[in-house]
């Protein structure tokens, strides 16, 4: 009896122990290392998931009592976090897109604000959040009502695209600023026998959109698709008209109605006769396979619109993000962070521009030259726009005003026209 009772004593302490060991998530391995689970968005086969593999053995010979594991759900990962957590899966970091995390996971990330502040090995002395892309952690503070809910990296954001070379031939000296001088430059393409505008249905609105965010300001256009009062707004035919012009001058692709995703953007580099064409900084990557090698990429904001109240300050702009669940130990969310920092920056954060052809984190690290142009746009942009603008953050009405926006651009409707069709919902 003594010694079963010895027994059940000695179960009982295991049995804590291995609780203390998985509370909080890094638990203890056998051979005495914590354990960091990380569950991202990208498939295992994409150079992000390959990159952040290579990281983390670098990671763990410099803390040679840490080993991180990876689950690599693809961009499932979003809606399966939680639940995996809620499950008592231990899941100690997570990726995703900033917007995602924001909607999803707002109360399972951990406040990253006092190691944000921090200086560490690889930051030469310096807090990280000074050596890393501005806008992009002004976008995780502001995200999360001023602290710092995730770590950012693979930055992202639309903008018009452009084939330099064609502006080159045409004159066309300077990125257009103004609306006027993107007329001039659309005038000067035509002429020279190119087509000035391309899209497709994936992006669509974005020609309307963007120059009613320009006019109106964003938050006016979250109402106009939620309002059906909005549309009376003089600005919102002023906008419409501004489109048509461009229709009517023959700006636009004349296959634009029937270009069907990714019609539009393979088209311009294959046949190499478009000069516009708002997308994502993901677009140069989506086509290399296509791209010959001497096609110039050049890229630029939205321009300024007459009486206008944003400009080209302005724009859609996000990136990836690094969190870390807030119930695990001070300890792993510190390593956690540190692991995040470690790949936004410095060696790793070149890497992710080399192999997957993303945008840098770090401010001593050169952009892709595919994606130089954009560069100035991205770190200029201090107001944001959603997604292809919030002409679109309506299930209700997108589908009706993405059907207008096709109809105007193809020239098949006016502005009148556009508007009536665009509130019918």
């Amino acid at each position: 009896m003594k010694r079963m009772k010895t027994q059940l004593v000695v179960l009982a302490i295991l049995i804590l122990s291995a609780g203390i060991c998985f509370a909080g998530g890094g638990k203890e391995s056998a051979g005495g290392k914590t354990v960091i689970e990380y569950w991202s968005s990208w498939s295992a086969t994409e150079n992000q998931a390959l990159i952040l593999q290579d990281a983390a053995k670098e990671f763990e010979q410099l803390h040679p009592d840490v080993k991180i594991n990876f689950t690599f759900n693809g961009r499932d990962n979003r809606n399966l976090v939680l639940s995996a957590i809620q499950a008592g899966t231990q899941v100690d970091i997570m990726d995703a897109n900033a917007d995602n995390i924001k909607s999803l996971w707002s109360e399972q990330v951990a406040d990253l604000t006092p190691f944000m502040n921090s200086s560490y090995s690889f930051t030469d002395g310096k807090k990280y959040v000074d050596v890393v892309m501005p806008s992009m952690t002004l976008l995780a503070k502001d995200l999360f009502d001023g602290v710092y809910g995730y770590v950012p990296y693979t930055p992202q954001a639309f903008m018009i695209f452009s084939n330099d070379s064609i502006l080159e031939e045409c004159g066309v000296e300077k990125y257009p600023a103004t609306w006027d001088e993107f007329l001039v430059a659309c005038e000067k393409i035509k002429r020279a026998g190119y087509i000035p505008i391309t899209t497709d249905t994936a992006y669509g609105t974005s020609w309307v959109g963007y120059y009613l965010s320009r006019m109106m300001g964003t938050d006016a256009v979250n109402d106009l698709v939620r309002d059906g009062k909005l549309w009376d707004d003089p600005r919102v035919l002023s906008s419409a008209k501004a489109i048509e012009e461009l229709a009517t001058k023959g700006y636009f692709d004349p296959n634009i109605a029937s270009n069907q995703y990714p019609v539009a953007q393979q088209n311009m580099v294959i046949n190499e006769n478009i000069a516009f064409y708002i997308n994502g900084t993901w677009l140069p990557n989506e086509v290399k396979d296509t791209t010959p090698a001497d096609f110039k990429w050049g890229a630029f904001p939205f321009p300024s619109v007459p009486n206008g109240v944003d400009g080209t300050e302005a724009g859609c702009y996000s990136s990836y993000g690094i969190a870390v669940n807030k119930d695990t130990s001070m300890d792993v969310q510190q390593l956690a962070f540190e692991f995040a920092a470690f790949v936004t920056t410095g060696k790793w954060d070149k890497a992710f521009e080399e192999r997957a052809n993303a945008i840098p984190m770090g401010l001593s690290n050169d952009w892709p030259e595919n994606l130089s142009a954009a560069k100035s746009a991205l770190s200029n942009y201090t107001k944001r726009y959603p997604s292809q603008t919030a002409l679109t953050t309506n299930n209700d009405s997108k589908q009706i005003i993405s059907s207008a926006c096709t109809l105007l651009m193809a020239g098949r409707i006016d502005a009148e026209e556009f508007v009536r069709q665009a509130r019918n919902f």
